[in-house]
């Protein structure tokens, strides 16, 4: 296989056995390599048009396949960089990795490819790292057919910095730190052979391997440490906080690493802080880690932003810091100032009733519980709303399979029967998920206490989040009513600390599905519709088929004036204003 050289933007062309790229290591200037290997066609090419515009050659997958990450600062792309490796290895696949001298580039095995030699393979390949969620993170102009890309251990012009191979612990540890070890040419072995199953199947346009459930819906998994509490952390501790510290770091660690990982992490931040005479021993720190795995019934500990330790290491930078503070004690003025803030500043609420012609706004902030009977439709009747509404939508759906709520997804945005779906689908085709970009599912059951966590991670801040159903938390309750009680607590937190509206569904009692539903009908404890803004009853009517014809959605409980009635009629997998039935409200 071949390679281009080039000596600077301007000087390129020379090729080269792509195996002896090692020769051209430790310039003092500008030296990139092209991205992907060429047959003996690529010199004959060029010879020719004395370019490589327009090369209509075979393009063939080197050993090591790199990503470009790239960001407003160094600093940023660092962040980038840790959010693309949570994401590969979610996906298993291993990486190596390097600071450019601006940003960083994540080497992959060609190996996680399944591919054959293509004209187009760039085309292939960049549609099954989009698909992926890889260029979330890196620059999806990396796979440019004749890209070429800096090589490792060359110097890079505009930084005075070089290309250098870094591990994973010195990407958690400070920017300042990888750049002054980028003053100098790495050293030792630069070819580190890495092989892996496919990942990208490039020859279908389809993964051959699923992502886990947390990361394979639309939303992309955690953006990892983008905290400037934990970037300060991760530097060190002053002596006398440092255990309290290792704690923190090694908690908020725990959950997105296995526990060998976090170990040599945590070691290596040891190893930072120890001091002959006050010495961290490396016992305390494995116990540390270990108890962040097995403490509070193997669930971990927890640390919130009005932790007294971390809120030392809080800056205002942070996305959480204006939610962190909205919990503070206020006196007077400030609740003031929160006031005229909500009235002069556009507060952008959901106007739920305007579906059906009525006035019933939602603002951000607000719980809503969804009280229903079971199966009448109440988990369809919320895809509907989000379908309508196409705010950025975080899904937690714990009853029913990707399949199921995907194809219902579907079917309620084209108008289509069961038929319709499978028909476009036995066609092969695909694409549909370009109208959902604003939608997240969620699968796993998570503790209520989990949520917060999750929602801080994801790379879009959602608008709205939808629980269904409460009834499914994980929890180490085993009273139903406290259950429900904690989870009912933890959704109003969320939804005043992240400045978002939250439905939840709950199902209600025995009693109220004889008697009817009231302001306590929820399953569990009455504290749920005490803990929510709005309060909205779903009651369905049965044909004499007995299938649901129609429901009835009345607003049981709301702070503000505004109240819903509305009769909405049942079409397929359409909910609609029944006094509409010449024209469904989307």
């Amino acid at each position: 296989m071949i390679k281009e050289f080039a000596f600077g933007t301007h000087n390129r062309h020379h090729f080269q056995d792509a195996n002896k790229a090692g020769e051209w290591e430790g310039l003092d200037s500008d030296t990139f390599v092209s991205l992907y290997d060429y047959d003996e066609y690529v010199r004959d090419f060029c010879d020719t048009k004395k370019s490589l515009s327009g090369f209509d050659g075979l393009i063939y997958m080197p050993d090591e396949f790199l990503l470009d990450v790239d960001g407003s600062s160094p600093a940023k792309a660092q962040e980038y960089t840790q959010g693309l490796l949570i994401l590969l290895k979610d996906l298993d696949v291993p990486y190596q990795i390097y600071f450019s001298g601006t940003g960083f580039h994540v080497g992959i095995p060609g190996s996680a490819f399944r591919w054959k030699p293509d004209k187009n393979l760039h085309l292939n390949v960049k549609k099954a790292l989009t698909d992926a969620g890889i260029f979330d993170y890196a620059d999806p102009s990396v796979t440019d057919k004749t890209r070429i890309i800096r090589l490792i251990n060359t110097r890079n012009s505009k930084s005075k910095l070089w290309k250098i191979r870094i591990d994973e612990t010195m990407l958690y540890g400070s920017i300042d730190a990888i750049m002054e070890k980028a003053k100098r040419p790495g050293l030792g072995k630069t070819q580190v052979e890495m092989e892996c199953d496919p990942v990208f199947d490039v020859l279908s346009l389809k993964k051959t391997k699923e992502a886990p459930k947390e990361v394979v819906s639309l939303g992309r998994s955690p953006d990892p440490v983008n905290y400037p509490c934990i970037q300060k952390m991760m530097t060190g501790a002053a002596l006398g906080n440092r255990h309290m510290v290792a704690l923190r770091l090694a908690s908020w660690l725990r959950w997105l690493y296995p526990e060998d990982t976090v170990r040599t992490i945590m070691e290596e931040w040891r190893k930072k802080v120890t001091r002959p005479d006050k010495e961290f021993k490396a016992e305390e720190m494995v116990r540390l880690v270990e108890g962040c795995y097995t403490g509070h019934g193997g669930q971990g500990y927890r640390y919130g932003c009005n932790d007294q330790i971390m809120d030392k290491f809080c800056s205002n930078t942070c996305k959480l810091y204006k939610s962190k503070k909205s919990q503070d004690i206020m006196g007077a003025e400030d609740m003031e100032k929160i006031l005229m803030d909500f009235y002069t500043n556009e507060p952008n609420p959901i106007n739920l009733g305007a579906l059906y012609g009525q006035d019933f706004p939602i603002y951000p902030g607000e719980v809503v519980i969804i009280q229903a009977p079971p199966a009448s439709m109440k988990t369809m009747l919320l895809q509907n709303w989000i379908t309508n509404l196409k705010r950025p939508t975080y899904f937690m759906e714990m009853e029913m399979s990707p399949r199921q709520i995907w194809s219902r997804f579907i079917m309620i945005e084209n108008d289509w029967s069961q038929e319709e779906l499978a028909n476009h689908y036995k066609q092969m085709r695909n694409g549909m998920d370009e109208k959902f970009k604003y939608l997240t599912v969620d699968y796993s059951p998570p503790f209520a206490t989990e949520i917060e966590k999750r929602i801080s991670m994801l790379p879009v801040k959602p608008e709205i989040v939808v629980v269904d159903h409460m009834g499914l938390f994980k929890s180490r309750q085993r009273d139903l009513n406290m259950k429900v009680e904690e989870a009912s607590q933890c959704l109003m937190e969320l939804a005043v600390k992240h400045n978002v509206i939250v439905f939840a569904v709950s199902e209600i009692n025995k009693t109220a599905i004889k008697e009817g539903m009231d302001i306590a009908s929820s399953r569990g404890s009455f504290r749920i519709a005490y803990n929510a803004n709005k309060l909205l009853s779903v009651k369905p009517f049965k044909n004499e088929a007995g299938l649901i014809e129609f429901l009835e959605v009345e607003s049981t409980k709301n702070r503000e004036k505004e109240q819903l009635r509305v009769r909405l009629s049942v079409k397929n997998t359409r909910i609609y204003n029944d006094t509409e039935r010449n024209g469904i409200l989307n």
